[in-house]
């Protein structure tokens, strides 16, 4: 499907583009620096880890924003989701693999919201930057 997606670039949208790869291309630069000894590479180690965030993270946003989750919450203090006994053994019942993440800290949301976007707030998506930030080094 040739030029469905057309788009003509100006030249403030390619230095932007540009202005933004250079960003993400320090930033890699910046973190085998910072973690030089550790032989951290996208495979086998950074892609399945993100793979766990993005699905761990999927699960509590689907809790808290989610469809049929009356009587959720969160709790900025402990970073967790809240709800009682009740609807959580309800919840767990139709969604297996969620019985882990009661009580359990999650202080990584609100970053994940930003890299798999996901605006908490107002349940509205960004771009999911979780598949395309870390490529192969």
């Amino acid at each position: 499907m040739a030029g469905r997606n057309k788009h003509t670039w100006t030249s403030e949208e390619d230095a932007k583009l540009i202005e933004a790869l250079l960003e993400l291309h320090a930033m890699q630069q910046l973190l085998n620096v910072s973690l030089s000894n550790s032989g951290l590479k996208a495979e086998p180690h950074i892609k399945p880890r993100m793979k766990t965030w993005k699905n761990h993270f999927s699960s509590m946003h689907d809790m808290e924003y989610g469809t049929n989750t009356s009587g959720f919450g969160w709790d900025t203090d402990k970073w967790c989701v809240t709800v009682n006994a009740g609807v959580w053994d309800e919840y767990i019942k139709s969604h297996k693999g969620v019985a882990c993440f009661r009580d359990k800290p999650f202080p990584k949301f609100d970053n994940l919201c930003k890299i798999f976007g996901k605006d908490g707030a107002t349940n509205n998506g960004a771009t999911d930057l979780g598949e395309d930030v870390i490529k192969e080094t």
